[in-house]
């Protein structure tokens, strides 16, 4: 059986896919603006897809990436094609609670980028 994100890779950001196939992931602070993230590697989306039973509560239009490292996390909405970035709370897990986090995925990549490089 397919992991969810070899299965949605092609309906992913290019961008994203990118990043997280160059660097597995990444986690730290980006200041105050885009705060604290967790870009998970590719073995933890799929266990956080199970092991948090996202299935059962999020629609298969979410796909979760990261976190917050708190209480929200990371989605892309498929069906949108675009590459902004969504919060979803863990408790209370449901499409409804969607909330706009970041423009684009693609200017939370390169202040990682940039952040690598600086404490690299």
């Amino acid at each position: 059986m397919a992991d969810r994100y070899t299965e949605l890779r092609s309906k992913l950001p290019l961008f994203y896919v990118e990043f997280v196939e160059a660097y597995n992931g990444w986690e730290g602070d980006l200041g105050d603006e885009l705060g604290y993230v967790v870009i998970w590697n590719r073995e933890t989306i799929q266990e956080s897809w199970d092991g948090n039973k996202m299935s059962q509560y999020l629609s298969k239009r979410w796909f979760p990436f990261g976190s917050n490292g708190g209480g929200e996390m990371l989605c892309f909405d498929l069906p949108s094609g675009g590459d902004s970035v969504f919060w979803i709370p863990y408790i209370g897990m449901s499409d409804i609670d969607a909330m706009p986090r970041y423009d684009s995925f693609s200017e939370v990549a390169s202040a990682i980028i940039k952040e690598r490089r600086i404490s690299g």
